[in-house]
């Protein structure tokens, strides 16, 4: 496995913002603390600035551009929630894990889709981390995780899917948070989802990144599953099949990505030309089929790289989507459910 990646780092040859290193404070202060005692010349004033920049943590998070996720306000007609993944070295994951689908835009590509139908629609997206809330030292802002999601999705389901004209939820995870995605649906067997998008979906270390702090929360789970059992294995239709790879029977549709499987020149949206880690098992429903759940192998990317917009991965799920939402139109019009200035 290359150093330096994971989800929550960019593919090689990504430009921008989020391509930029993420070092350490103490380390950035110790080479600027070396280059101040080797160019004592240069006027103070400018060391001073070299000096601060140094000590100052580079990584920020950018919002998605799509209208939040506003729970006092009237109820869109589209509804997103998104969990991203696992962040990888230098940092420290589950504590440096952050929103990368809404900071690199993949939330607004999907949101697009929607909005190019005619749908109002707002997002909302979340860290791999059992705790509502949570900040680190790499990430400029605090970040929600798991139990953020949790609570806004019951409100959601308390609130507007009560309504007359109630949204539809649409769920976008990659890698871990493809796993937090599934398990929430798993536990909310009454609120319909009419999407639920995998960006290759992992388990890989999940109860030593999230045992502790899904530990520490008591009994805040009351009677349904932990999260702790996110990556148990069920037995459907004569085999046995994690839990992470079953679409639930309240989930309308089903969108699954698997990145490649072997050597390929990547793509626009980066990567490495080998695979480090990948998804090989199709998600499938409780009875065994695949009714309803479609899925693409996106041959040239890797693990990070489909999870970028502009990537093999999104255009097949954006086309699919759109697909979807012209399915959704129809069956307003049939239903006489849309609304005036749509």
């Amino acid at each position: 496995m290359p150093r330096g990646r994971g989800d929550g780092l960019p593919p090689p040859g990504v430009a921008g913002k989020e391509s930029r290193p993420r070092i350490r404070a103490a380390d950035s202060c110790l080479n600027w603390n070396v280059f101040l005692r080797l160019n004592a010349r240069l006027p103070a004033l400018l060391l001073c600035a070299l000096a601060l920049m140094g000590c100052t943590p580079l990584y920020v998070v950018h919002p998605a551009r799509t209208p939040a996720l506003n729970l006092n306000g009237p109820p869109p007609d589209i509804v997103i929630f998104s969990m991203s993944g696992r962040c990888a070295p230098p940092c420290l994951a589950p504590r440096d894990n952050w929103d990368y689908l809404g900071s690199r835009g993949t939330l607004d590509r999907l949101a697009d889709v929607f909005t190019a139908a005619g749908y109002r629609a707002q997002v909302s997206g979340y860290a791999s981390n059992a705790a509502a809330t949570f900040s680190s030292e790499y990430i400029g802002g605090p970040q929600r995780g798991y139990e953020a999601l949790r609570a806004d999705f019951a409100r959601v389901a308390r609130t507007w899917m009560r309504s007359a004209r109630p949204p539809r939820l649409v769920l976008l995870g990659h890698s871990q948070g493809s796993v937090w995605l599934h398990h929430l649906s798993r536990v909310n067997p009454g609120v319909p989802v009419a999407l639920q998008v995998d960006l290759d979906g992992i388990c890989l270390a999940w109860k030593s990144d999230f045992g502790a702090g899904i530990r520490a929360l008591g009994d805040a789970y009351g009677a349904e599953p932990s999260p702790l059992h996110a990556c148990d294995a069920f037995w459907v239709a004569g085999r046995t099949v994690g839990v992470k790879d079953i679409v639930w029977p309240n989930v309308a549709r089903g969108l699954e990505v698997q990145s490649k499987r072997l050597p390929a020149r990547p793509t626009v949206s980066g990567g490495w030309p080998v695979n480090y880690l990948f998804e090989v098992t199709s998600n499938v429903r409780l009875d065994g089929t695949r009714s309803g759940i479609e899925r693409f192998v996106s041959s040239r990317e890797d693990h990070s790289a489909i999870s970028y917009p502009n990537s093999d991965a999104l255009a097949w799920v954006a086309g699919k989507a759109a697909a979807i939402a012209g399915e959704w139109k129809a069956e307003d019009a049939r239903q006489d459910r849309t609304k005036p200035g749509r």
